[in-house]
Order: C-alpha cells, then sequence, then structure tokens
C-alpha cells in the first residue's frame, strides 16, 4: 500500500510541475503540444526502465526467499517431527552440561545409558572418564557403561556429549584381539651350573619340578608348552590368555623362585612373549628380541611386547644373579679381542658427565687395544666427566700426563674414522647418554661393554658384553683383562688401578650394594697392582660446600605416603652426583623404602636420581620416565616438563603401586593379585581405584552395583547348589562300576606302552555312556600289569566317584 502511495503522490508532483511550467514552453498549435508529452512520456519511461533494471537481481533474491520460505512452511511440521524423533526416539545418548560440567539436560536414551535421575549431577560423579576426558577436551573417544560400549562425540563448544552405542563392534573387535596369537620364550637361568655339583637322580628330581610347575602354570592358561632344549622352552596361547597372564603377574616367577629356595639353588626363570597381528616367523623375531632383552636386564623376569603397547616388565624383584662362567667370560674376551685385531684404529668412549667407573673402564679398554698393537684414544671433552674424574685428571696432570696424551676431542676423532674403525662404549645403557653422540653416529663397528639393565632404546651393536650381575662395568672389564692376553700380562698402573678401584666404590656405593664374590676378587686384584684404598677414597671425599648444599637441600625434604622420600627444587645442577649423593643421604632416614631427589640439570632438561631398599624397585619407576638403571639405583633425563610435572608423575606412580590418598570403595571384576578376589569390596586408594575401573577391572561401589553385586551372588549360589545336586546324582551313577580295556602283554608280563587316562574315559563312556573329562580321572596307582586298579573322578572339591579299570591282556 506505501509502494503505490508514494506512486500516486510522485504523479500528481509531476502534473503540477508540468502544468507550472507550459507556460514557459511556446506550444502553438496540437502537434507541439502533442510532442512536449511524447517527450515527457519518453522521460518517465527512460527512469521506469533504469529502475528496473537497477532492482531486477533484488526482486529475483526476494521473489527466491519467498518460495523458499513458502517450502519451509509446508516442511515445518515435518523437520520438527524429524528433530523431536532425533532428540528422544533414536538411541542417540545426548547430554547437555554447564560450565562447571553439571548436567542440566538429557534425553530419555542417555537417561536409560546412565539413570532416569542423572539431571542435576556432576558428569564426575556420574562417569568419571567421560568428566576426565572432557577436562581434557577430547573430541572423539570410547567409554564403557555397564555392559556396553559407546562411541563418544564431544563439542565442546556447546558443552554437548553424543552416545553411539558400538558394543557389537567392540565385541567383534575384543573377540579378533583376544585370539591373535603370543609366543613366548623361556629359559631355566643358571640351570647347568645349578644342577653341577648334584648327582644324576637330584638333578633330575629337580629339574623334573621345575618343568612340572612351568607346565602346570602353562596349562592353568591353555598353552601349548613344548621343550627344545634341556633349560629352553616355547609356549604358544592366545592374547586373551596372556592378558589373564599379566593380571596375574607372571606368577610363576615366584613359583620358581620358591622350588629354588627350597633347595637351596640359584636358578631362576627368564621370559620374552610377544603378541603381533603379523606372520610367525616374524612373531618368533620379536620373542626372540624379547627373551634376549629379559636376559641382558639380569633375568628373573618376563618382557613382554604387545603390538602398539609400551614394552611391560615382571619381576625382577631380586637383584640380578652371576649367570657368565670363567669360560663365556674367556670366549667374550677372545671375541672382542678379534674384533680389535680386525680394526684399523679404536677409539673408547663412556657416557655424559662420567665417574670413575666409566673413566677406570676407559683406561682399562685402552690397555686392551695397546695389547693387540693397535692405535687408540680415548674420547673425552674434560667438561663432561663429573668433578670427581676432573679432580682425577688433574692428579694425573702432574702424576702421570701419560695418560692424557691418550685423550681425544669428538670432532678430532670424527676425522680419524673409516670403514674399518671400531668404537668401544663403556658403562652406558643408552646411546642418549653417550659423551659424543655424533661420534656413535658415525661409528658402523660398535662394542658395548656395560653392567646397567638394558631398556627399550639400546645400542645396534655388533657385539655387547652386558652383565646387570656385575657391580660395575670395572669388574666385567677387569675380569675381560685376565683372558685377554694369555701371552704377556697387561701391565696397570697403580694409580690406574686406583681410578679403577675408586669406580668400584662409586657405583656399590662403598661395597653397600650389588655386591658379589667377583666383586671382592675384582678389588683384591686391584689392590695387588697397587690401588691405594685410602687415596681413592680422598677424591671421593666432599667438600665443605657441597656438604653444606646437600643439607640444604635435605632440609626440602617431602615425605609420601610414609615411606618415600622427595627433595624437590626448581634449581639447575648440573653435576648430576649431587643429586645422587642427595637420594643416597635421603635413604639413611629411618622407615624410608626408596628416595628422590628431582632437579633441573639444563634449562630444558630435569634430572632424577632413585635410590632404594629391596621393597622397591626404583629401576622400573625410572624406565617410565624414559630412563634406567638397577633394581635400587636409578636415574631419569626427562626433557619439556616441568619439575613439578615430574614429581607428581613419579608420585602418581607410587601411589597406584602402593596406596594412600583419599579412599574409595571398588568391586573387582576380575582377579587382583594383593588386592582381592573377583566379586571382593575393597577399599584402595582413588587414585588406584579408577585406575582398576578405566581398566575395566572394577567397578565403584556404589549402592546401584552392590545390589547388582548381591543378586548375582546369590543367582552363584543357586546355581551353585544345582550343580552340586547334579553332581551327586553324577556321582551315585559312577560309583561301582567298571571298565575293562585289554592290552597286549610282554614275555616279560610288563604292557606295550602306557594306558592313559584318555583311554579311561573314552572306554568309560562306551560301556556306560557317561561322558568323564580325562584331567579329572585319578589313578591310585600307575598301571603296569593285568589286574584291577582303582580310578578316582573329582566331580567337585568335596565330592568324588570311583569305579574299577580292569586290566586284561588282548
Amino acid at each position: 500500500m506505501k509502494r503505490w502511495l508514494v506512486l500516486i503522490i510522485a504523479l500528481i508532483l509531476l502534473a503540477i510541475s508540468v502544468y507550472l511550467y507550459l507556460p514557459y514552453f511556446e506550444v502553438s498549435d496540437t502537434n507541439q503540444l502533442w510532442s512536449l508529452i511524447a517527450f515527457i512520456a519518453s522521460i518517465i519511461f527512460v527512469v521506469v526502465m533504469i529502475n528496473l533494471f537497477i532492482t531486477y537481481e533484488s526482486r529475483q533474491k526476494i521473489k527466491t526467499l519467498q518460495n523458499r520460505l513458502s517450502m519451509w512452511t509446508k516442511l515445518s511440521y515435518h523437520v520438527n517431527q524429524v528433530g523431536d524423533e532425533v532428540f528422544n526416539e533414536l538411541p542417540i545418548g545426548i547430554l547437555a552440561l554447564d560450565e562447571s560440567f553439571e548436567i542440566k539436560w538429557a534425553n530419555p536414551h542417555a537417561k536409560n545409558i546412565f539413570d532416569p535421575k542423572i539431571t542435576g549431577k556432576a558428569l564426575k560423579d556420574v562417569h568419571p572418564q567421560l568428566h576426565l576426558s572432557a577436562m581434557n577436551n577430547k573430541v572423539n573417544f570410547t567409554i564403557q557403561v555397564k555392559d556396553e560400549s559407546y562411541d563418544v562425540t564431544y563439542r565442546s563448544e556447546y558443552k554437548f556429549f553424543y552416545l553411539f552405542n558400538v558394543t557389537e563392534r567392540e565385541k567383534v573387535k575384543e573377540r579378533y584381539m583376544d585370539h591373535l596369537p603370543a609366543l613366548g620364550i623361556l629359559y631355566l637361568d643358571n640351570l647347568d651350573e645349578a644342577l653341577g655339583s648334584l648327582d644324576v637322580q637330584e638333578q633330575s628330581s629337580l629339574k623334573g619340578e621345575y618343568l612340572a610347575a612351568i607346565a602346570d602354570w602353562a596349562n592353568k592358561y591353555d598353552g601349548f608348552l613344548k621343550p627344545y632344549d634341556d633349560d629352553r622352552l616355547i609356549v604358544i596361547l592366545y592374547r586373551k590368555q596372556l592378558n589373564l597372564m599379566i593380571q596375574d603377574k607372571f606368577d610363576i616367577l615366584d613359583k620358581v623362585r620358591q622350588i629354588s629356595t627350597q633347595n637351596q639353588v640359584r636358578i631362576s626363570i627368564s621370559m620374552g612373549i610377544a603378541s603381533w597381528d603379523v606372520d610367525y616367523e616374524e612373531l618368533g623375531i620379536y620373542a626372540q628380541n624379547a627373551i634376549e632383552l629379559a636376559e641382558k636386564r639380569g633375568g628373573d623376569q618376563v618382557v613382554v611386547n604387545i603390538q602398539d603397547q609400551k614394552i611391560q616388565y615382571f619381576g625382577a624383584k631380586s637383584d640380578a644373579s652371576a649367570k657368565s662362567s670363567r669360560v663365556s667370560v674367556r670366549i667374550n674376551a677372545q671375541t672382542i679381542r678379534d674384533f680389535i685385531n680386525q680394526a684399523s684404529n679404536v677409539f673408547v668412549m663412556g657416557h655424559f658427565q662420567s665417574d670413575l667407573d666409566a673413566f677406570g673402564s676407559m683406561i682399562a679398554v685402552y690397555h686392551m687395544a695397546k695389547a693387540s698393537k693397535k692405535p687408540v684414544m680415548m674420547i673425552a671433552e674434560e667438561q663432561k666427566f663429573d668433578q670427581t674424574v676432573q679432580k682425577v685428571i688433574g692428579i694425573l696432570r702432574d702424576k702421570m700426563p701419560i695418560v692424557l696424551d691418550s685423550f681425544i676431542l669428538p670432532e678430532e676423532a670424527m676425522k680419524l674414522f673409516n670403514e674399518n674403525t671400531l668404537l668401544i662404549v663403556v658403562d652406558s645403557q643408552s646411546p642418549k647418554i653417550v659423551m659424543a653422540p655424533e661420534v656413535l653416529e658415525k661409528a658402523k663397528k660398535l662394542i658395548v661393554i656395560d653392567h646397567h639393565r638394558v631398556g627399550e632404546e639400546s645400542f645396534d651393536a655388533m657385539f655387547s658384553f652386558i652383565e646387570p650381575y656385575a657391580s660395575s662395568t670395572i669388574e666385567l672389564v677387569m675380569e675381560l683383562l685376565n683372558f685377554y692376553n694369555m701371552e704377556e700380562e697387561i701391565k696397570i698402573t697403580p694409580i690406574e688401578a686406583t681410578i679403577m678401584y675408586g669406580g668400584i666404590i662409586v657405583d656399590t656405593n662403598n661395597f653397600s650394594y650389588r655386591t658379589g664374590s667377583r666383586t671382592f676378587e675384582v678389588a683384591s686384584k686391584l689392590k695387588d697392582l697397587g690401588a691405594d684404598i685410602v687415596e681413592a677414597k680422598l677424591w671421593l671425599r666432599r667438600d665443605l660446600l657441597r656438604t653444606l648444599e646437600i643439607n640444604r637441600l635435605l632440609d626440602r625434604v617431602d615425605i609420601f605416603l610414609g615411606r618415600f622420600a622427595f627433595v624437590v627444587t626448581p634449581e639447575i645442577y648440573e653435576d648430576r652426583i649431587l643429586l645422587a649423593q642427595v637420594a643416597e643421604s635421603l635413604l639413611t632416614i629411618n622407615g624410608i623404602d626408596a628416595a628422590f631427589m628431582i632437579s633441573r640439570i639444563g634449562t630444558d632438561t630435569v634430572g632424577v636420581s632413585a635410590r632404594s631398599y629391596q621393597q622397591v624397585n626404583v629401576q622400573l619407576l625410572m624406565e617410565m620416565l624414559g630412563g634406567g638403571g638397577h633394581l635400587n639405583s636409578a636415574a631419569a633425563q626427562i626433557k619439556e616438563q616441568s619439575v613439578q610435572e615430574v614429581f607428581e608423575q613419579i608420585k602418581t606412580q607410587l601411589e597406584l603401586e602402593y596406596g594412600g590418598g583419599e579412599r574409595m570403595k571398588i568391586i573387582l571384576l576380575e582377579d587382583v593379585k594383593g588386592k582381592g578376589k573377583k566379586d571382593d569390596v575393597i577399599e584402595v586408594a582413588s587414585g588406584y581405584g579408577l585406575f582398576l575401573v578405566n581398566q575395566k577391572k572394577a567397578l565403584i561401589a556404589n549402592d546401584e552395583n552392590i545390589q547388582a553385586l548381591n543378586k548375582a551372588k546369590e543367582e552363584a549360589l543357586l546355581e551353585q547348589q544345582r550343580h552340586i545336586d547334579l553332581m551327586k546324582k553324577l556321582k551315585s551313577e559312577i560309583d561301582g562300576k567298571k571298565v575293562t580295556l585289554g592290552i597286549q602283554i610282554g614275555q616279560d608280563g610288563k604292557l606295550f606302552g602306557a594306558v592313559t587316562t584318555k583311554q579311561i574315559a573314552e572306554a568309560f563312556e562306551q560301556a556306560h555312556h557317561i561322558m568323564i573329562d580325562k584331567k579329572k580321572i585319578e589313578l591310585s596307582s600307575d598301571i603296569n600289569s593285568v589286574g584291577i586298579y582303582t580310578a578316582s573322578v573329582q566331580l567337585h572339591k568335596d565330592i568324588k566317584a570311583q569305579f574299577e579299570v580292569h586290566i586284561i591282556e588282548k
């Protein structure tokens, strides 16, 4: 209407204008008038056409929008219906949260998934994993709710969760993963040496006891066990059974230790198991690598390599025992000599911040190469030795400068490298911590001599002599020296012997840790070579400033869980020996089982030194941080993390393993060694409890879950009673019956072959139509001739049936 009004007003104004201006136009006749009218009409027409041209696109857009509006008007009802169906009918759970992660709205399907009264509850109380994922802004992940699996999509900008049931998909995936093959290789460590002093009968009996224990253990998990050497076996099983072994933490280790303790022998078991979705040849390579890693770490442990998972270690509760005989040491010495003889030149290198053990080992290996008359140099940057070694180098400069003449800087050494150059690395378990990584990278021929347990990151060496039982690398190289050159004795000067003796003192904390008979033999040998024990201890004395600094740091001690001591500081200490000394000082506090010193050792690196007694394996803790070491002495260097973050990680691991902090009640879904059996309601540290819940090994012990547990227990009792009644009935049907087996007898009256429980079970089924499990049949005595024998069947722990087995001659 407004548009028409504007048009009328415009026409009126035009008419008035024409009327007012008409006298000024000279119109003498009718033709001129019509010409004027035509002129004015032309102007109007041009203006209208210009307007239509300019507004054409706008009118088209308006028309399109009108058409869409009409279409949406027609569809709006159906769209609303579909939206209501998506929110309320389709099996998609939807949760809406506020800024404090409280559930403000849930659709009906979400209420069916969690709880009809879920609205208004905190998300962390409804599902801790869902809350944790939301806090970390995870977009897509999978969760477990009761017995169902759900894919979750989280829209953080709207605080909305969408849950899709994928239980069937996860079950198929789980079944596939459960049936992936696992291959294990088992070694009985030190078997020949331990049995060597026993007579033949005792050897056979003891070996049979070990093999029976291993066979029972493998049978427990339905594994196929096969010996392929006197002290070596293989086991094949499914991933599902391997996971059960992991849950039980490979209790066969404890069983073998128990047998060894009872018989007063030093025999242990080492195992490497791999489970990958690959062919068996490649799987065998992974298993072989795993058992080699277990042996390099000292044995008495299991190394598990599962695809897409971090390598897991079990056992190693005791320090490694000596496994290498004098014969193996001699062979290793001759092997190293052969490699040195084939080399054009030799370089020796230790680790960054080399201590007396590394420095003394470098000197010993230097003498080995000299005995082979090969050009040899020690790669050394004085500032990369620890303070004690730097002090000793100052003494050598005055008393024995010839030793320093064998030093060479890394950049100079690299200029002398060729195809036949041999690099020997001592006292270093990881390529990351060598003194000059650039030299290691250039070396094509490498030998490693070390006494640390090997971690996941190891050297790509053509030969390694790694013995974790040894107190120090000095102990190893001194044993090698005894067999290296049988023609003439390698001469070690008194000051060099003192350096090596000091290395043993450092690594054993004055003969307190990891010492064995060989340690003292080497120490005695060094004393005979002129080692000055007093001089070595003088080198290792702390100066006043260091002592005061250690005491200052000890004032900051923080006790965690009543048995773990921490000193944590953001200050930078480049001297890692100081960190170790602080940790060792903490360990002298009464009641402390493990001690940790944490500080920065560089602008972007945090250092941790850990010490412990037998109850706590600090090596495993440090390996979780990328470090390593020994059972009671380990360290780690962590980049791009703060001191506080490293501190919290260690505390979390300690809490998970040893408990503490807030407590919570959980229901175990399976047996957890040291905690309880399936269906037990136990109270644990909250961190460990949430860990078990997230691992699907437990449920939170709320009212709903406890009611479900009680109901399941009642049903289980009823089912058990029904089973007992059935077994009693089966017992009545078996008791007193007999079965006859015909066998061939030799001239001496002895059987050909043996009568097995499988034959007895098959004969009983054929005669009486009752199937008996062959594994449950027990014979009162061995069947070795014709006669009547009594067989019993263990139907239940309190129900046993008996029948007769008649053996006759065919």
